[in-house]
């Protein structure tokens, strides 16, 4: 799957019962209920280590599994997606299925998601010397980051949510702006407006 060696394929079935366990108080309540109508099935389908692909082990990544989630809505919660992502205490990439469509996440930080498209579409590379970096390309590579001359990976990401942040505080106080009738509190939000687009000129 997305070009992956065949010598990484492996299929074994995650039993929810596990994440039910593993998670008992993040899915107290109806919690549980809102996992399981979003969540399908979930999948181990590769593995990618020293010994499948031949790529040494770095210091903190040893090897990257990959997990299928059959989704039985496109209109998930994120907060599942994350407690998949941290349930086996190693890197995961998840390849989200909904009906004919594929969306890849991964967490690095924070959750990192890829826009929905069909398996054709998708094709993964493994770029790297050691494992560590192999998993720094998968996160730019799902989600679209650039990383700037002088930045770490995680500063990337840290950078680009405050980037995130600022557009959409733009585009709330552009929406306030347009309604307000008064001319003194339009102008106030009007400059407030122009202080965060300078910031996001900045950032």
């Amino acid at each position: 799957m997305f070009d992956l060696p065949k010598s990484t394929e492996i299929r074994k079935p995650v039993h929810k019962k596990l994440i039910y366990s593993k998670f008992a108080t993040e899915l107290s309540g109806d919690k549980k209920e809102r996992f399981d109508a979003d969540i399908s099935r979930i999948i181990i389908i590769n593995e990618i280590s020293e010994i499948s692909v031949n790529i040494k082990a770095a210091e903190k990544v040893s090897s990257i599994f990959v997990a299928q989630v059959e989704l039985k809505t496109k209109d998930y919660n994120d907060r599942n997606i994350i407690l998949i992502s941290k349930l086996f205490g190693q890197n995961l990439l998840i390849v989200l299925h909904y009906e004919e469509q594929y969306q890849l996440a991964i967490y690095e930080t924070k959750l990192l998601k890829s826009e929905w498209n069909n398996e054709e579409d998708f094709s993964l590379k493994l770029n790297g010397l050691d494992m560590g970096t192999v998993w720094d390309n998968f996160v730019m590579q799902v989600s679209g980051i650039s990383v700037e001359i002088g930045n770490t990976l995680v500063e990337q990401i840290s950078l680009e949510s405050e980037k995130e942040k600022l557009r959409k505080q733009i585009d709330d106080l552009e929406r306030k702006a347009r309604k307000e009738t008064q001319s003194k509190k339009k102008f106030e939000l009007f400059q407030q407006i122009k202080k965060y687009k300078n910031r996001l000129e900045e950032a």
